[in-house]
């Protein structure tokens, strides 16, 4: 897809992506809560959901810098909703970051159809290891045994892994659907 820039369009699509990620957070957020204390590796897991709508909206638009908007804007909305305030906004940042900085070489390269996946997917793998260290970060002591540590590790890849395959499924789907696009008229039909 071709670099854009962040236009008025662009941020506005990252702020409707920003907002179903809300609707997304609060729909799993009470199930995510409970699993944090209980089982840190399937949060991390269920926790890829978050990296979804930052994806689409990298995938979708192919500005670079959108991934990191839509990030930010959902971060804002969560933690007006969330016991964990503005804090909240660390891993969403790191979330969107990382995406555009990894993914923004394939802009640049112009490469073919697996290159662009390989580098999603690879976004995905750094994605989940960063998230697993701001993770290990509030981890209560009990928790930091080697299974939960490196089960907790494999969890945030893998979920980010498959938050970077929904994504471009649903980037396509949104395309196909012509959600987004503008319909033009000839130019012969013009006056």
């Amino acid at each position: 897809m071709k670099q854009l820039g962040l236009t008025t369009r662009v941020l506005l699509v990252c702020a409707a992506f920003a907002a179903v990620h809300l609707l997304l957070h609060l729909a799993t957020g009470t199930f995510l809560a409970v699993l944090a204390p209980t089982s840190p590796p399937l949060y991390a897991l269920g926790a890829g959901v978050h990296g979804v709508l930052p994806f689409v909206a990298r995938r979708y638009t192919g500005a670079v810098g959108s991934a990191t908007v839509t990030a930010g804007i959902a971060g804002l909305l969560i933690a007006a909703t969330s016991p964990s305030g503005v804090i909240i906004l660390v891993p969403f940042l790191l979330t969107g970051t990382v995406i555009d900085l990894v993914v923004w070489k394939v802009d640049h390269e112009n490469r073919g159809p697996r290159t662009v996946q390989a580098r999603y997917l690879l976004a995905a793998v750094i994605l989940g290891a960063a998230l697993f260290g701001v993770s290990l970060a509030v981890f209560s002591p009990e928790h930091l045994t080697a299974p939960i540590v490196l089960g907790t590790l494999l969890g945030r890849i893998v979920g980010e892994v498959v938050a970077a395959v929904l994504s471009g499924m649903i980037a396509r789907a949104l395309q196909r659907a012509g959600v987004g696009t503008r319909s033009r008229r000839p130019s012969s039909s013009r006056r």
